[in-house]
């Protein structure tokens, strides 16, 4: 038996940017859009009367901040995966957006693709999923990744490998060779005494790397 599609409640205050949402899960069968919603005084009140299972949140809503929404929704709705939706390509936002425990961060010229997955990440796995474009320095360091000699562009390398993106792919997003990319790889599944990509996510979620 098919599993149902999972509930979205994007919450944002431009209309043109909720009309391009329902348009791109209109042809999504995995997920459905409930509902919108543009005040943030009005989300919580909103999000007991839907019950969605994901939330698109923009941090600049009317009457409330959106990360003071964050932490509401994490408090009395932990179960919502609340991916954030932005223009704010700023590192102190995505630490807090992590500090309050969300689940993902994206900026509001992504690719549907990286929007996709970002779903299916944060639906499937505990892992914070970062979205393409973000500055690169805002993935923190860990410490069983400093124990082990992880070094930041490693780090870089592994974040890429998580988002399931291929060395060419890698080597574009980071202005770096796919020979560069392919040496780092082998480095980090050494360090790590791993074999594969497969290896390397289950130990990301056994360790909650990047959480």
């Amino acid at each position: 038996m098919d599993n149902p599609p999972k509930k979205i409640l994007i919450c944002e205050d431009h209309q043109i940017v909720i009309d391009g949402l329902i348009s791109i899960f209109n042809n999504q069968p995995d997920y459905n859009v409930l509902d919108f919603v543009k005040d943030g005084n009005k989300v919580l009140s909103t999000i007991k009367a839907k019950n969605p299972d994901i939330l698109l949140l923009d941090l600049n809503l009317p009457n409330k901040n959106g990360l003071d929404i964050l932490k509401d929704i994490k408090l009395h709705h932990p179960q919502i995966k609340v991916i954030v939706l932005t223009m704010y390509n700023k590192e102190n936002i995505v630490k807090k957006v992590k500090q309050y425990n969300g689940d993902g961060f994206l900026l509001k010229n992504c690719s549907t693709e990286d929007l996709l997955r970002a779903l299916d990440s944060v639906c499937e796995s505990k892992i914070f999923y970062l979205g393409k474009g973000i500055k690169n320095d805002v993935v923190e360091t860990d410490g069983f990744l400093e124990k082990i000699r992880i070094t930041r562009r490693e780090k870089e390398i592994i974040s890429e490998l998580m988002k399931g993106n291929n060395v060419p792919q890698i080597a574009k997003n980071l202005f770096i060779s796919s020979h560069t990319v392919e040496t780092h790889k082998k480095n980090i599944f050494k360090k790590l005494d791993i074999h594969n990509s497969i290896d390397l996510i289950k130990l990301v979620n056994e360790k909650q790397l990047f959480s």
